[in-house]
């Protein structure tokens, strides 16, 4: 594994298609037997009906815990009830629509400003690190309470930078041998050194932050309160920023993408936006509503259609407690771990079709009545499913629409030839390198005259 760590999902998801979807199972030196399954029924298995004899076990736990601590994304048992209840209760429907949805709106007129001013320059757009600053923006000043204005910086923040490093290298530990990496952790060398010097800038960052708010509470507060663990807090917020931030700026970076390699559902997409909402081609300053975006159903298909392909967590690995069996007969047996492998689910013929590895939102779609198809949650599980079906992906869909809906209706995205756009190592599936994106202005006369270019 370790020597395909470069390329890990590639690699996986071309062993997958080599053996036509079947699973696979690792024999690794002094770690636990690793099987590999990229099967819908297998994923609702572990997941859903059979929730209970899977856990994330102490080799994710080791993994993650120097970055997250203990919280939602490596614990299991009471303590994972307890950060759920916090996470459901962070992103209820009310705080949705009443504190999130106008920072949203407020920072995507930002990121129009940036785009417009790209235009004007011609100057090109890494757009994987704008999405990334968009997203930390909103989720900053949604966790935080102030807009870190990152958007706007021509140098890159260093909690942004750290954040980053951190996440890349927590996630590479899981391709080499557990021993290997706590040998340099514990001789503070290599990854590990760089590591702990990430961690140290982005705890000193997050913990001032949590410090000063503790103190404008306590200060503002005139009954006895119930003192609150800083780090408690402190792991909270770093997989809410994981959870909210990273896997939106992922997603937005690998649909835009996919539009420029796809010009004909870009214009589709494009037409289908202005028809619904006229404003978006009519005035730059209007941001639609969270209501205004609902029922456009070509533009949650094409969001949906992303998320497919590349869904934010591409692997998910889950320790198996007890002898099981799946309803095809495989056998799972306590103490293996069982790695989901999405982003090989995502591209095999056998699930989705013989075009599963293309990019079509009509999939999406009832040809008869237009209305959005649903499929299981073992074969689209973008947002997981059962007990840890994502709580923050009404928030995700709410980003994603708003800025997909503004962006592709005022601008046209033009990847630049030449680049590798490939997959990074993170917690989420982000990418590799910049993505490097030239940026037109569209007006509503535009967008007719291209669709009639792309018709004829």
């Amino acid at each position: 594994m370790a020597y395909h760590a470069g390329r890990f999902l590639d690699w996986v998801t071309e062993v997958f298609l080599a053996r036509d979807g079947a699973p696979f199972m690792l024999r690794l030196p002094f770690q636990r037997n690793l099987i590999f399954t990229a099967n819908p029924e297998h994923y609702e298995h572990v997941m859903k009906t059979q929730y209970d004899n899977f856990l994330k076990g102490d080799h994710i736990y080791d993994l993650l815990v120097d970055l997250l601590g203990d919280g939602i994304l490596t614990v299991d048992g009471e303590e994972w009830k307890f950060h759920r209840r916090v996470f459901v209760n962070l992103f209820s429907s009310r705080a949705l629509r009443e504190h999130m949805a106008p920072i949203i709106q407020k920072h995507v007129l930002v990121l129009q400003r940036v785009l417009t001013e790209a235009t004007t320059t011609k100057q090109p757009v890494d757009f994987f690190t704008a999405a990334g600053r968009f997203t930390l923006d909103v989720f900053g000043e949604i966790a935080f309470g102030f807009d870190m204005d990152t958007l706007t910086l021509i140098e890159e923040h260093p909690f942004e930078r750290a954040f980053v490093d951190a996440q890349h290298i927590v996630a590479a530990r899981i391709a080499v041998p557990t021993w290997y990496w706590k040998l340099k952790r514990w001789m503070n060398l290599g990854t590990e050194k760089q590591l702990k010097d990430a961690l140290l800038t982005v705890d000193k960052f997050v913990m001032d932050i949590i410090s000063k708010t503790m103190e404008q509470r306590a200060n503002n507060t005139h009954h006895e309160e119930k003192p609150i663990d800083p780090v408690v807090v402190r792991n909270i917020v770093l997989m809410a920023l994981i959870a909210g931030r990273d896997t939106t700026a992922d997603a937005l970076s690998w649909l835009f993408h996919l539009l420029s390699l796809n010009p004909h559902v870009e214009h589709k997409l494009r037409q289908e936006l202005l028809e619904h909402l006229p404003k978006l081609g009519s005035n730059k300053n209007y941001i639609p509503t969270i209501q205004d975006v609902q029922g456009i159903s070509y533009l949650e298909a094409t969001i949906n259609e992303a998320l497919r392909l590349f869904s934010p967590v591409g692997l998910a690995q889950k320790l198996c407690v007890r002898d099981t069996v799946f309803s095809d007969g495989t056998f799972v047996p306590k103490g293996t771990n069982i790695a989901l492998v999405y982003h090989a689910m995502a591209r095999m013929p056998g699930v989705w079709g013989p075009d599963a590895a293309s990019f079509v939102p009509e999939r999406f779609i009832d040809p008869e009545s237009g209305d959005l198809v649903k499929f299981s949650s073992g074969k689209f599980s973008a947002f997981n499913t059962g007990p840890r079906v994502c709580v923050g992906r009404n928030l995700a869909m709410m980003e994603m629409k708003l800025v997909v809906a503004c962006v592709v209706s005022r601008y046209h995205l033009d990847e630049m030839p030449g680049q590798d756009v490939a997959c990074s190592g993170g917690l989420t599936i982000g990418m590799k390198n910049p993505l490097m994106m030239n940026v037109q202005d569209i007006s509503t006369a535009e967008s007719v005259e291209l669709n009639i270019g792309i018709a004829g």
